[in-house]
């Protein structure tokens, strides 16, 4: 079951799953953001050996005059 990133090491390994599989990437700062901003949005998926094999990385939108939402900004 995905997990959130429970550790710096985890958004490192994030990016790095990232940087392999897709073609849009992102700064690590970027991964910092979002860990740090919303923790309880992001999630890892890890294969039987603590691998991070997929990811959601996950934002609010910061508008107070707008309804609460979000969205996924990468999965």
């Amino acid at each position: 079951a995905p997990v959130p990133p429970r550790q710096p090491e985890d958004l490192m390994n994030m990016q790095h799953c990232n940087l392999l599989c897709l073609p849009e990437n992102y700064q690590m700062k970027y991964y910092f953001y979002h860990g740090l901003s919303w923790p309880q949005l992001s999630y890892i998926a890890e294969d039987e050996n603590g691998k991070i094999v997929g990811y959601v990385l996950a934002k609010m939108e910061e508008d107070p005059d707008d309804v609460p939402h979000g969205h996924i900004t990468s999965l």
